[in-house]
């Protein structure tokens, strides 16, 4: 039997980070412009991915210390692996679809067209 409150913060932690994925999933459904869903779907997800981390940090540093042995710790650091690569993959995919986003011609030519009107 674990102590309750370890429990109650795992638990607390699996919920914020259910949350905050879902609100990441909402957003990408619901927000009108790429910009808006850009955001919220890395800024939601890495908070969410952080927080299950952390979790799973909690659960095994506790067990460990219990008696648990060097699995958890192993658990740890696969955990933190885990949580860089999400980092690094959401960085790149940030960065990519942001480019895409906003090409140089789009700009100009909506420029352009804004000072044809004016004349």
């Amino acid at each position: 039997m674990s102590d309750p409150f370890i429990d109650a913060v795992i638990y607390v932690l699996f919920t914020v980070s259910v949350g905050f994925s879902g609100i990441g999933v909402i957003g990408l459904l619901l927000f009108p412009d790429i910009r808006s869903r850009l955001y919220t779907a890395v800024r939601a997800t890495l908070i969410g991915t952080a927080a299950m981390v952390v979790s799973v940090i909690v659960y095994a540093f506790f067990v460990s210390l219990s008696g648990g042995g060097d699995l958890y710790i192993t658990l740890v650091i696969h955990s933190l692996v885990l949580m860089c690569i999400v980092i690094g993959a959401n960085l790149v995919l940030y960065r990519l679809i942001r480019n895409r986003a906003t090409t140089p011609d789009t700009c100009k030519s909506s420029q352009q067209n804004t000072r044809t009107d004016m004349k």
